[in-house]
């Protein structure tokens, strides 16, 4: 049987660039490819990242050469990006409103992992403690 999980942006940001945790995603990562997790976000997962690392560079914390390879190693992870449908869009609206937000990225992951029936990854504690549910995790 194979795992899937969703993992957002925050989560691949804190694995790729250097920090004070980044060997735990390192580990993290490292475990899920050995037992053959599919890695799922939806298609906004690329426009975050690429947007994370731009910002990465203009605000001089990397260099432009950097941000790219930033962003290749991104898409090295194999995430499969989906289009969110109908339902999701619904679903995301619902958790927007739920969580008393006034934008709808978070609640896009927060919506595919429900219709996948698995746990969501991600590196941002803030939306974690928001949500309170067992299949939101915080590295």
């Amino acid at each position: 049987m194979t795992i899937s999980l969703v993992v957002d942006a925050s989560f691949a940001y804190k694995l790729i660039l250097p920090g004070e945790r980044q060997s735990e995603y390192i580990a993290k990562m490292t475990e899920w490819m050995q037992n053959g997790v599919e890695l799922y976000a939806p298609s906004l997962w690329v426009f975050e990242l690429t947007s994370a690392f731009n910002k990465a560079v203009h605000f001089k914390v990397l260099t432009a050469e950097q941000g790219m390879e930033a962003l290749q190693l991104a898409l090295l992870l194999q995430v499969q990006l989906v289009t969110p449908d109908e339902q999701q869009v619904h679903l995301a609206y619902e958790w927007t409103r739920k969580l008393n937000r006034a934008a709808a990225y978070d609640s896009f992951y927060l919506a595919l992992a429900e219709t996948l029936q698995t746990q969501f990854w991600t590196g941002d504690k803030r939306l974690c403690n928001a949500v309170t549910q067992p299949w939101v995790n915080f590295l």
